[in-house]
């Protein structure tokens, strides 16, 4: 895994939550894993295919998913279990979007899989088994760690 493929991750995260929640996000930890399994109870994968394939599997707790959703949200908004999940959901996909086309070029093609999110502990899902750089970013409101797992195609 090339470090000029996962830097745009955690630059571009940081980025957009400042952007779109005016949430400032620092790294605290950066470690390997097996494979995307993540920490929290609220995770959105998101899949890549192209040149670069595998997944980026962002996690949350659920007080962070709801702080952050509300500092996203208009005043008047109903900050409701949907709006939480889709506005994460938001999040991760314009995070792995505009990484995505940081990367692509010339006859370097990407393409990502609409976000699916997963909320809960008591189930089973079978990740790609790929090393994974897991870096936690964290906020006033809580921690999000980004399980980026990848390989050339």
């Amino acid at each position: 895994m090339k470090s000029e493929w996962i830097n745009p991750f955690i630059s571009n995260a940081i980025d957009v939550f400042e952007q779109m929640a005016s949430i400032k996000l620092e790294r605290t930890n950066l470690s390997l894993k097996e494979d995307p399994t993540p920490s929290n109870e609220i995770s959105i994968i998101v899949g890549i295919t192209g040149f670069i394939q595998g997944q980026v599997v962002y996690s949350l707790k659920g007080h962070t998913a709801q702080r952050i959703a509300a500092a996203m949200a208009p005043k008047t908004a109903n900050i409701d279990a949907d709006f939480i999940e889709s506005s994460i959901a938001e999040m991760a996909n314009i995070i792995t979007g505009r990484t995505t086309i940081q990367l692509s070029g010339n006859d370097k093609v990407l393409h990502i899989t609409p976000p699916t999110i997963i909320i809960g502990k008591d189930f089973s899902i079978s990740f790609v088994k790929l090393k994974t750089i897991s870096v936690n970013l964290t906020s006033r409101f809580g921690t999000i760690e980004v399980n980026i797992a990848i390989k050339e195609g």
